[in-house]
């Protein structure tokens, strides 16, 4: 027997109880923060980041992986709209990123579970890449983490909105960010862009928080409608595969 708040309970009951517990999350408008062992895909992230930061500093990995133009995708070098995420040009633009995706990361991976987390995050990168390859010039290159993390800021206010939290704060962050997109013209406000929207749509679409088989379904399905939606474009609009 195991002893309890309510009494003495069998230890085959406990742990069949144990099984349907709802497993309690962070939610917006809490005050306790995950610790960074509970954000293990988000730290995942930034080793990989930093990784291949360091190997690109003494290799042409950077020209390997970054998205150059159109041609490099028409060529079968569709990789490019994903490798060119984790691809970053300076100590200050990977330092930058990874603070972002490690605050925005702690935020958002508890609440949609890692896989969901890890799926939004990829997505997003993508309709950062869309974005730059529909209204990016042939000629222009750009990399970096930024478009996905912009989708993390979308989806945290769907999150936010959804738990009846106050989403001055991320708006506020969201308007600062796109302002100086615009100002800086060596950043690309067109992958920011495309990840904020397209974060919002997929974290939307995610039954966030819910268990089930069916509910796995739905983000299947939701996953891969918006990378169809994003794919079209790249069929038909002339331009460079970029992120920003």
């Amino acid at each position: 027997m195991l002893q309890a708040p309510v009494g003495w309970h069998c230890r085959q009951c406990v742990r069949k109880n144990a099984k349907k517990s709802p497993v309690i999350r962070y939610r917006p408008g809490t005050s306790a923060l995950p610790t960074l062992g509970q954000v293990p895909v988000t730290m995942g992230l930034i080793a990989v980041c930093v990784v291949v930061y360091i190997v690109s500093q003494s290799t042409d990995l950077v020209y390997r992986w970054e998205q150059i133009g159109g041609n490099e995708y028409y060529l079968g070098q569709w990789y490019r709209l994903f490798t060119s995420i984790f691809i970053h040009y300076s100590f200050f633009h990977i330092l930058l990123n990874m603070i972002s995706l490690l605050i925005i990361g702690r935020l958002v991976e508890p609440v949609l579970g890692r896989w969901r987390y890890l799926g939004l995050f990829l997505v997003a990168g993508l309709g950062g890449s869309v974005a730059c390859y529909i209204f990016t010039g042939p000629i222009a290159q750009s990399a970096g983490a930024s478009g996905a993390i912009f989708g993390l800021f979308g989806a945290y206010f769907v999150i936010a909105r959804r738990a009846r939290a106050d989403t001055s704060g991320i708006l506020v962050l969201i308007a600062i960010n796109l302002f100086y997109s615009f100002v800086d013209t060596s950043i690309s406000w067109q992958a920011h862009i495309g990840g904020l929207i397209t974060g919002v749509v997929l974290a939307a679409a995610l039954g966030l928080g819910r268990r089930g088989r069916h509910e796995v379904i739905i983000d299947i399905l939701a996953v891969a409608g918006v990378c169809v939606l994003l794919g079209l474009p790249l069929l038909m609009a002339p331009g460079a595969v970029n992120v920003g």
